[in-house]
């Protein structure tokens, strides 16, 4: 009789130590998204202390991460996307290339959300430079300066970028980012991307991206009654359109009264940011087109090719600056 208290009592403590660890490992997998197997690993290893296991299985994942990274350090990365960001104010702005291997990692959740955390870096980053006396600042960084970043929870870029490695089994990189800063300079930053994803909730991504930094006109009198016809952004996310299909080089001069040259280019009337197809007409037109101008305000406005990109600027208001395109991959 004793003997058999004392087996159920066994019995009963297993089983309540068993829910308990249970339960922290459901809670340590809810909270860090890392297989049960190295959850469970991680409590038996840590004494079932879930701040223990939470840190072991972050750095185990690093060191994973980076045995992963640099054995896969010489495969191409052809495939990734443009991601941008903007401030709330409309004055600081960045855009960047990450890429991968293929075009079937560049659309998965883990991908994105590193994506995320050097989008969010570079925008901090250009938060702390200084627009230039009455102009902006634009500063270009390369992988390694990227790289060297400081992201989430303190670790740099390149940390992340070995963590993903590791979870994706696929090669990782950070090609290049520009950060524009154009704070008390009364210049504003409007981008866009194509296709038009979201990434997160301030953060934009596609296969082509571009930012175009502008000035409003204040005086009303120098403004034609066209812009009545639509909203300063609506024609600023069409301009940011047309540098994205039609790739000028420069900004060029502005010179309304020219005529516009016969050319061969027929743009639609609308362009769906979400239409693939779209696009791809556009750059096998424009490929096909005669135009000579490499400077975007003397070029055929994308949506209206009776019109030169500078006649709509000058009728909405708006002084063009600089603009940033990025083309996924390009050389």
């Amino acid at each position: 009789m004793l003997k058999s208290l004392i087996l159920l009592r066994g019995i009963h403590i297993s089983s309540t130590n068993w829910s308990s660890t249970k339960a922290q490992l459901l809670k340590l997998r809810k909270k860090t998204g890392y297989p049960f197997e190295s959850c469970k690993k991680a409590l038996q290893l840590n004494d079932n202390s879930l701040e223990k296991s939470e840190a072991w299985l972050k750095e185990e994942a690093q060191r994973l991460g980076w045995a992963k990274a640099n054995k896969l350090a010489n495969r191409a990365t052809a495939q990734g996307v443009i991601a941008f960001a903007i401030d709330s104010q409309k004055e600081v702005a960045t855009m960047v290339e990450v890429n991968c291997e293929t075009d079937f990692v560049a659309r998965n959740k883990c991908f994105h959300s590193v994506v995320e955390v050097v989008t969010s870096s570079c925008l901090d980053f250009a938060k702390q430079q200084k627009a230039l006396e009455n102009s902006f600042s634009k500063v270009n960084l390369k992988s390694g300066d990227l790289m060297e970043l400081s992201g989430a929870e303190g670790k740099s870029l390149a940390d992340h970028v070995a963590v993903t490695i590791g979870n994706l089994g696929e090669n990782v990189t950070l090609r290049r980012a520009t950060c524009l800063n154009t704070r008390d300079t009364g210049l504003n930053i409007m981008g866009l991307t194509h296709p038009a994803n979201i990434t997160g909730s301030h953060f934009f991504s596609g296969k082509y991206g571009s930012l175009l930094i502008y000035r409003k006109q204040l005086d009303a009198e120098k403004i034609n009654q066209r812009s009545m016809e639509s909203s300063h952004d609506e024609i600023l996310r069409q301009m940011c359109q047309h540098v994205i299909g039609m790739n000028p080089k420069s900004v060029g001069v502005l010179n309304i009264h020219e005529p516009i040259k016969s050319q061969e280019v027929v743009a639609p009337k609308t362009l769906n940011e979400n239409d693939d197809s779209s696009m791809d007409s556009i750059d096998e037109k424009s490929s096909e087109s005669t135009i000579e101008e490499d400077g975007m305000l003397e070029q055929a406005f994308l949506l209206d090719p009776s019109i030169t990109v500078g006649q709509v600027a000058t009728d909405y208001g708006i002084d063009i600056l600089d603009f940033v395109r990025y083309e996924c991959g390009e050389s």
